[in-house]
């Protein structure tokens, strides 16, 4: 009934769409005007409730704080739409609308507590057309007022004939779908020289500091519409070294369409790792699904699997504040991969991919289903602790903590990979075995780099934990509620005496640690890092700030721990907020009022060169955990 009346309250002309329900949206809406679409779509989710007021007054709904949280930092709007089922009527409210109208008290709900209550009191019915586009259009302009950058030049040297005119209206065409950002130059200065071989057997390049020469593969007398093909991919290539990354993506995707066919000289570059880099430098994945589902209908399986890994490895660069439009579609895009194939060892890859993916994105119920179909579509996968690690990491966020720590023993006990030995230890973490947890890290730590930061984090605050609160049975509930309750203390003695309540029950409650760690560090300045490193382990993820106090108590402090513990909450901060930690470090400076703090800036940005040095795999080794194509090399994308 509610899907209904949605459809019938918008116009007629509109596209709604099924979004793929991983983040409990329940519509994907294009607004259209006189048969075009005029601004991108937007996204709802649909709440229905028996109970409350409804008609003319509003209604009130509930939605998992964590989707709200998502929503927040969704790429395009999302509408929250309540519908009263008695009465039939249908309100909504746009999230960030909400977020803007929301008091601190009821925003601190959002991070907190498991669901949130909300009135949303629009008529749908009531609104023209005209006003949701408007909405939409101004959410996108203050979300992309941006200046445009000067068009790049790029200038073609032929040899001499025939095929060499026939390459270049090719090519000049091709990149006039890229305009106003590229123009082609017949003469004169250029960002990006292309000189192509006389044989054609090598283009060299020149683009700002670099200069390879670059093997081109084409046969001796090679067609026109190869050696154009193959000078599209190596100009989208020069165009990403030059730093125009959105449109040397764009223009390669647009390349696959010409030239990608099976047997072609194109496909076949298409297969090497290096080629996939000018989609994983625009950290913004939108060129990646078309790519990928662009081979895999030419059976281009090899290609399309490589895209798939292009795909997971641009959203694992990027913090999780920005990945929720992009998850959808990669997670979209392996579902319609599965579709097309009938390898099972290709279909356990895809299934293996989804179900890393799907863990990244908190998405524990999901992530075991996918693991499990990993391995009926190929049985090897049993035989990979990966595999079972992968399992553990799901169960865990599915809340089986149990079974999680069966799986995670499997693969801690196999030896391949360190990071089962710290995944093992994480989840006698979560368990609130922290006498096992410690000794397991400290195992998996003495074995030295490369280390993970936020197991490095953990290792070092159990023995706190361990000492302040002992060994027990997590109860998870009591402690929400009394950290609840102790929120709305006003006596800080009182206040933290209820806090010290809850953590009693749940050593690892989020809500209590937000409090707890100021009032601790108050109470006890000469352990006061130690408060603030516990608080930035059991919430960093979410609470930007956290990081921030955690770093700056870190500073006070010499010696290889306190400078290995920097690294660690920098490479955590980064991971989760990305450039938000800058911002919040900014404020919280000016805050504080102590004088000019570039040089503070400054520093942490020298800082993260250090920790992406010192946490970054190894060159030409397989981030663990992270499932391979057949026949895949196990190299990773820079």
């Amino acid at each position: 009934m509610s899907r209904r009346a949605f459809h019938e309250a918008l116009p007629p002309e509109w596209r709604i769409q099924d979004p793929h329900r991983d983040h409990g949206l329940d519509a994907r809406v294009q607004p259209f005007e006189h048969r075009k679409a005029v601004v991108p779509p937007f996204f709802a989710g649909l709440e229905a409730t028996d109970g409350g007021a409804g008609d003319d007054t509003g209604v009130t709904v509930t939605f998992r704080a964590e989707r709200l949280r998502e929503y927040l930092d969704a790429a395009h709007p999302v509408m929250l739409v309540g519908f009263h089922a008695p009465t039939n009527g249908l309100f909504f409210a746009w999230v960030h609308q909400l977020a803007a109208s929301h008091t601190l008290e009821e925003r601190e709900r959002w991070d907190f507590e498991k669901t949130v209550r909300l009135r949303l009191e629009d008529a749908l019915r009531a609104r023209e057309p005209v006003e949701l586009i408007d909405e939409v259009r101004r959410f996108f302009q203050a979300r992309h007022a941006a200046p445009h950058d000067a068009p790049a030049r790029v200038r073609l040297e032929l040899p001499p004939g025939d095929l060499s005119h026939a390459v270049r209206d090719t090519v000049a065409s091709w990149l006039d779908t890229a305009r106003p950002q590229v123009r082609l130059e017949a003469s004169g200065d250029a960002e990006v020289v292309l000189e192509v071989a006389a044989d054609w057997s090598a283009i060299q390049v020149a683009s700002s500091d670099h200069r390879p020469c670059l093997p081109t593969s084409l046969p001796p007398a090679p067609t026109a519409e190869e050696a154009a093909g193959v000078v599209q991919l190596i100009a989208a290539m020069a165009l990403s070294l030059a730093g125009r990354r959105h449109a040397a993506a764009s223009l390669l995707v647009e390349a696959l369409r010409a030239c990608a066919w099976p047997g072609s000289t194109a496909s076949r570059l298409l297969s090497q790792p290096v080629v996939w880099n000018v989609l994983f430098a625009t950290e913004d994945f939108d060129d990646v699904p078309g790519a990928a589902e662009l081979l895999a209908a030419r059976e281009l399986r090899p290609q399309a699997l490589l895209a798939a890994r292009v795909g997971g490895s641009v959203l694992r660069s990027r913090p999780s504040t920005r990945r929720f439009a992009a998850s959808q579609r990669y997670r979209a895009m392996l579902q319609r991969l599965l579709e097309r194939t009938n390898s099972p060892d290709v279909s356990g890859a895809l299934h293996a991919w989804l179900a890393h993916h799907l863990r990244g994105s908190g998405l524990g119920r999901e992530a075991v289903h996918h693991q499990r179909l990993a391995a009926m579509s190929d049985p090897g996968h049993l035989q990979r602790d990966d595999w079972w690690s992968g399992m553990a990491e799901a169960l865990l966020l599915r809340g089986c903590a149990r079974q999680a720590l069966a799986c995670a023993g499997h693969a801690a006990a196999s030896g391949e990979h360190r990071s089962a030995l710290a995944l093992h230890a994480d989840v006698l973490f979560r368990l609130r075995r922290f006498g096992d947890a410690d000794r397991v890290f400290s195992q998996w730590f003495e074995q030295g780099p490369p280390l993970d930061p936020q197991g490095v984090l953990e290792h070092f605050t159990t023995p706190l934990l361990l000492e302040t609160f002992g060994d027990g049975r997590r109860q998870v509930g009591l402690a929400r509620r009394r950290a609840t309750e102790a929120r709305a203390i006003e006596d800080p003695g009182l206040q933290f005496a209820a806090l010290q309540e809850a953590l009693q029950w749940d050593p690892l409650c989020e809500s209590a640690w937000t409090h707890y760690a100021q009032l601790k560090a108050d109470m006890e300045p000469e352990r006061s890092t130690n408060w603030w490193l516990a608080r930035a382990v059991l919430t960093g993820h979410r609470d930007v700030t956290a990081c921030f106090k955690a770093m700056e108590s870190l500073n006070h402090g010499s010696g290889q721990v306190p400078g290995l513990l920097r690294l660690c909450i920098l490479a955590l901060a980064l991971r989760h907020h990305g450039e938000d930690f800058y911002a919040e470090a900014e404020r919280q400076l000016t805050a504080a009022g102590g004088g000019p703090f570039d040089d503070y800036l400054a520093y942490l940005h020298g800082l993260e060169d250090a920790a992406r040095t010192f946490f970054h795999a190894p060159e030409g080794a397989n981030e663990e955990g992270t499932p391979t194509a057949p026949g895949a090399s196990g190299s990773r994308f820079p």
